[in-house]
């Protein structure tokens, strides 16, 4: 049972790499883009370059950040309720939780084949929109594993 938890680490490190390199590059984008302004040369499309950079930064960081448990957390309810209690409430908000994950996931699946068969790109880079929508869909299935590896713990806490 150690290799889940290892397997679930390496995914979530891997896609948080992802996000770091992009958030990186974003920043050095922007920064070229602001100096090339400055000497009358602005970068056409930085509109579209930032935006398909945004997503991959925020999707790509959403399962590491849960596994880390870094999310918004009101819990100031939950302490005061014994921990058999909170841990059933954990368990429940974890399986909506996997339930909305699973939908955003289909939506983007279906969002990039649907922006596959129609071939829409970027007006100015002529880039396609599936990939970036495929990666989040990929992204959201590893957030339900998350969620799912947090249940298994609740789950298996013995002193609740």
């Amino acid at each position: 049972m150690k290799a889940w938890p290892a397997f679930e680490r390496a995914l979530c490190n891997f896609l948080l790499l992802i996000s770091g390199l992009t958030l990186a590059f974003m920043f050095l984008f922007t920064l070229t883009n602001v100096v090339m302004r400055a000497f009358g040369k602005p970068i056409v499309g930085d509109f579209e370059i930032i935006s398909f950079l945004g997503a991959v930064v925020i999707g790509f960081a959403i399962p590491y950040t849960s596994m880390l448990k870094g999310h918004i957390d009101v819990d100031f309810l939950l302490m005061m309720l014994p921990r058999k209690v909170s841990n059933r409430i954990k368990v429940a908000t974890r399986i909506i939780g996997i339930g909305l994950f699973l939908w955003i996931s289909w939506n983007f699946v279906l969002m990039s084949f649907d922006l596959l068969k129609t071939k829409e790109v970027t007006p100015v880079f002529r880039m396609p929109y599936y990939p970036i929508s495929f990666g989040l869909a990929f992204c959201c299935l590893i957030q339900c594993l998350t969620f799912i590896s947090q249940i298994l713990k609740l789950v298996g806490d013995r002193n609740g």
